[in-house]
């Protein structure tokens, strides 16, 4: 399944919202829940591991995720858990992510 991300190097681990994550067919347990300090305040969280993720064929495996109730991110958050398995290069504004070798 396809989505759109924000990168985010402040994020820890990708962060889906609870609605995003079931529209994309994720599967977390309702009852292995924690709490997350986000940008709107305190959220429930479930946290996963994400078998793989593909960024334009780099591939990522087992990756932590947390699964935010309600609608938070608005878009889901490609954070460090993701990026720390890829090397990542900004110059002149644009991010551009390889595969770290």
């Amino acid at each position: 399944r396809f989505t759109n991300f924000l990168v985010d190097t402040g994020a820890s681990v990708v962060a889906i919202s609870a609605v995003d994550a079931r529209q994309l067919g994720i599967e977390f347990d309702e009852s292995h829940q924690g709490t997350v300090q986000t940008a709107q305040g305190t959220a429930d969280t479930h946290f996963v591991t994400l078998d793989e993720i593909v960024v334009g064929g780099i591939k990522a495996h087992n990756v932590r995720a947390a699964i935010i109730e309600g609608e938070y991110p608005l878009e889901p958050l490609l954070g460090m858990s993701f990026l720390r398995q890829v090397s990542l290069q900004e110059n002149a504004g644009v991010l551009t992510l390889t595969k770290q070798h």
